[in-house]
């Protein structure tokens, strides 16, 4: 009888290699667990916390803010409608003054003038109190007039919009640093808004052409307390510049222009204004 084939002999467990330890899962996954957890409460808490000063940003802000912008806001809205309507009726009749000059000298007056051709949209009457520029009728008349323009003008830190970015971080710090800015805000640069509102008069000056130089000048002035209107006037520039020679030195200077012309038409309206409200003003007149 012949002997069997002898076969290797195979191994039936898991091969394993015996120089590399174990690692232990059970405790790993125990650990990541809890590191988790932990990480977990660590931002909710930053996230109630976050939330929490969120509140209290927006709180401090509809306290304080929002009523001022809002009573801004619809000063100017019912500014621009005065000025829109004030196209329909051109002001060459006179609708007699009822307030003195000296009673405006105390009193918030906001101020616009603008070409007639702009008072054709709303559009266009943005555009114009946009790009309003300076001059000189608040200071041939005495007093301190506000620009439209200036009830549109708030400070970045106190808009609804920079409001709004309080809810792109979690983070405190970040957080802390924008309620800082909003208080100091509300501190120091809220005061100035406020004294613009309410608003006591409206003067507005309607150039009938391209030039307040030659082009007649409608002048509408209403109290906004009475929601009335007070003057309404036309007018034109009548002023004419004095030319001087200097007699200073061995010869004389070639005569020389005594002030601007745009200023100059500024004080002649200034003084139509003046002799409506009551006052008595020496103008002067162009030659006929």
């Amino acid at each position: 009888m012949e002997p069997s084939e002898l076969t290797p002999a195979e191994f039936d467990g898991v091969r394993r290699n015996r120089y590399r330890p174990r690692l232990p899962w059970t405790r790993i996954g125990f650990v990541f667990l809890v590191v988790a957890l932990v990480a977990g409460a660590y931002f909710w808490r930053q996230k109630v916390r976050a939330d929490e000063l969120r509140e209290r940003i927006r709180a401090q802000h509809t306290e304080h803010v929002a009523p001022v912008l809002d009573e801004l806001d619809a000063t100017r809205i019912d500014l621009e409608a005065k000025a829109l309507a004030a196209k329909s009726g051109a002001a060459n009749r006179l609708v007699e003054a009822e307030v003195p000059l000296s009673a405006l000298h105390d009193k918030e007056m906001v101020y616009l003038q603008v070409r007639a051709p702009d008072l054709a949209s709303e559009a266009g009457l943005r555009g114009a109190v946009e790009s309003e520029e300076e001059d000189a009728i608040g200071a041939c008349l005495g007093l301190e007039l506000t620009p439209l323009s200036a009830l549109s003008e708030v400070p970045e830190v106190l808009t609804a919009k920079w409001l709004a970015r309080v809810d792109d971080t979690n983070d405190m710090q970040r957080l802390s640093v924008r309620e800082e800015q909003l208080m100091r805000a509300i501190e120091r640069e809220l005061p100035a808004l406020k004294d613009r509102v309410p608003a006591d008069y409206f003067l507005l000056l309607v150039v009938q052409g391209k030039s307040r130089l030659r082009d007649p000048v409608d002048v509408f002035l209403w109290d906004l307390e009475q929601d009335k209107l007070v003057l309404r006037s036309r007018t034109e520039n009548r002023g004419r510049l004095i030319t001087v020679r200097s007699q200073i030195g061995p010869k004389s200077d070639s005569g020389k222009a005594a002030g601007d012309p745009i200023v100059t038409a500024d004080c002649s309206i200034a003084a139509h204004i003046k002799a409506q409200l009551g006052e008595p003003t020496m103008d002067l007149a162009t030659p006929d």
